[in-house]
């Protein structure tokens, strides 16, 4: 556990509270503020802390809030995909199919028994 340099503050705000220190908020960057502890931030096999100020806190609070967790994700667009994604999706499973073939076609040569 990280013993704190400077003095820690107990805090009650609108928002929520708890132990306040000095430090650099992750959502507005801004330096030198009172800021929480809200946890890990994690990526991939990375995490970071995750400190915010009152301001940016009450923004998250109301956030989640109102989020509707139980609503369905959103339905994907009817419009048909872009030609030019379209094109690139067939070269790229002409690619494949040429890639495999080549790889069946190299297999049966080198076991069938006739010189390449």
């Amino acid at each position: 556990m990280k013993v704190p340099e400077e003095p820690l503050l107990f805090a009650r705000t609108g928002v929520l509270s708890g132990w306040w220190e000095s430090g650099l908020c992750l959502m507005c960057r801004r330096e030198g503020v009172p800021v929480i502890w809200l946890g890990p931030v994690i990526h991939g096999a990375r995490h970071a802390p995750f400190y915010s100020c009152e301001t940016c806190t009450g923004w998250l609070v109301r956030y989640v809030g109102t989020h509707d967790h139980d609503a369905p994700p959103p339905a994907p667009p009817s419009s048909p995909a872009p030609v030019g994604e379209l094109g690139l999706r067939y070269v790229v499973a002409a690619l494949g199919v040429l890639t495999v073939a080549g790889a069946v076609g190299s297999l049966w040569l080198a076991f069938s028994g006739r010189p390449p």
